[in-house]
Formats: structure tokens, C-alpha cells, sequence
């Protein structure tokens, strides 16, 4: 723990920039900690879905530590889908994101650890990560570092692959194939692939809930006491949630913006959605 500390010694914005790169993490491995005794907060959800609003929340919480962004942008072991050219699209590259639990797994769990452990507060016993990537690979994080809580943010379908649509840059990440963006139909494959294979993991994380975005937009307290409460915490403090919260870039309240992104598909798009996601849209009541 002696090298761990002399690290921390580092301002915090060197030490985060520090942790983004690869010779940093391979230099901060041997000197970090696996962070025994801790409690695991895993937020889940696909692109877009309010999950880095969730995890801010949650992350004023006093007993709850969060890393300064996604926990994979602070580990070489966790693989991206931008590392194959795929942004804001795991789905396209699913087995070569998906890590499977096992022994020959618990190694790079360590590894994880111990980058991770230069960045978490060293005085909140609960560590929270979201990273929108990890939802491939739950049952991973759910052998390797028990105890997990799992929350999966569910959102409209619609509103969601019109997020990723806007948002998403494959040129920027050297896949050419799209120097225009994705069609709005493969936007709607990455939100119903990842409600596919979180029902098909479902059985293997033993502490999981889901709730929807659309419920902590609307009734933020209630919904988060229900978070809370399923954390077996304390609420969080309700003054935090007058204000505003910063998500990518954009400034705002706690609301639902579901229908400013739905105005901004056209009818075409609107069933291109429904087609490949018209079951999983009609599971959460989203028509």
C-alpha cells in the first residue's frame, strides 16, 4: 500500500490523465492494491440511456466512490469496441469485448483492481463504475468482483437509437464504412442486443435490479430511494437533485428528453426502428 499512496501524491488531474494511457497503466499495475473488502456498483444500460446521470447521482452519495469517467479508459485489460472501429456499437464486435468468467479471467480482474485502486476514493466502501461496454461482459464482473450490485437503465428504444445515431462517429475511429454515421436501424441493434444479452446473463448476477429512465426523470426521489434502498443505503441527499447535472457536455435539470429526440426522427425512421426492435420496445411498453 506504500506505492499506492506515494501515487496518490499526484494531483488528481495528473493522475487521471496519467491512468489514460497505456505506459501509465503498465507503469501503475505493481503499485496499486486489489481493493479487498470492497462492495461493487455496476450501472448497465445501453448508449444514451441516462446511465452517466445515474452514476453522477449515485456518486454524491457518502458511502459510494466513482472513477473520473468509464472504468475501461483506466485499465489496458478491459477491450473497448473503438479499439475495432466501432463507436457507441459493441454490438458489432461482441466476442471480442465479451470477457467469460473463469480462472484463466482472474488475473486480468486483479489487473483491473490495481489500476483501478490509483483513482477510487480510498474512504467509501462501495466502488461504483459505469462503463456502457461492461454490459457484454456482466457475468465477468459478477465472478471476479463479488460482492456486485447490478442496475441496468432501461429507455425508450426510440429515443435511444436516435441518440446514437447523432452522437456516434465511426470515421473518427478509423471504420470508413460509415463516413456518414450509422443507419438509424443499426442504432436500434445496439439498444436490442443489449436488453438480448442482459436477459441471457440475467441468471448469473445474483444482486440485479432494473429501472427506467423514463421513472428517474420524472419521479427522481422516489426512484432513487427505490436504488438506495436496494443498495441497503441511506438516500441520497435530495438537495443535489434541485440543481443541474452536466451529461456529455450539456448542462441541465433532472428531465425526460425523450420527446425532443423522438421529434428529431422522421416516419421512415420510426419504423426502421420498429422492425428490429418492435418486440423488445413492446416488452418495456414503448410504443
Amino acid at each position: 500500500m506504500g506505492k499506492t499512496k506515494e501515487i496518490r501524491q499526484i494531483p488528481t488531474r495528473l493522475r487521471n490523465q496519467f491512468m489514460r494511457t497505456k505506459w501509465g497503466q503498465r507503469l501503475a499495475a505493481p503499485l496499486g492494491s486489489e481493493l479487498e473488502g470492497r462492495q461493487w456498483i455496476f450501472i448497465l444500460g445501453c448508449y444514451n440511456s441516462g446511465t452517466t446521470l445515474l452514476k453522477d447521482i449515485l456518486a454524491t452519495h457518502p458511502m459510494i466512490g466513482a472513477l473520473p469517467g468509464e472504468g475501461v479508459r483506466f485499465t489496458d485489460v478491459l477491450p473497448r469496441p473503438e479499439d475495432f472501429g466501432w463507436n457507441r456499437m459493441w454490438c458489432r464486435c461482441q466476442d471480442q469485448v465479451r470477457l467469460q468468467p473463469g480462472p484463466e479471467t482472474a488475473q486480468q480482474a486483479q489487473r483491473i483492481k490495481r489500476h483501478w485502486s490509483i483513482l477510487y476514493p480510498t474512504t467509501r466502501p462501495l466502488l461504483l463504475d459505469k462503463s456502457v461496454a461492461n454490459t457484454a461482459r456482466a457475468p465477468f464482473l459478477a465472478a471476479h468482483f463479488a460482492p456486485a450490485s447490478f442496475i441496468y437503465l432501461v429507455r425508450n428504444g426510440y429515443a435511444v437509437a436516435e441518440g446514437i445515431r447523432r452522437k456516434a462517429d465511426p470515421a473518427k475511429h478509423n471504420n470508413h464504412d460509415f463516413p456518414s454515421g450509422y443507419p438509424i436501424e443499426m442504432c436500434a441493434e445496439q439498444w436490442t442486443t443489449t436488453d438480448q444479452l442482459i436477459t441471457k446473463d440475467r441468471s448469473q448476477l445474483y444482486r440485479f435490479m432494473c429501472l427506467k429512465y423514463e421513472d428517474l426523470a420524472s419521479t427522481p426521489k422516489a426512484t432513487l430511494r427505490s436504488v438506495t434502498d436496494f443498495l441497503e443505503l441511506d438516500p441520497v441527499d435530495y438537495n443535489n437533485l434541485e440543481g443541474s447535472w452536466q451529461v456529455h457536455g450539456i448542462q441541465s435539470e433532472i428531465k425526460n428528453m425523450n420527446q425532443a429526440a423522438i421529434e428529431r426522427l422522421s416516419i421512415e425512421d420510426l419504423e426502421k426502428i420498429g422492425a428490429v426492435a418492435g418486440e423488445v420496445l413492446n416488452k418495456y411498453g414503448y410504443t
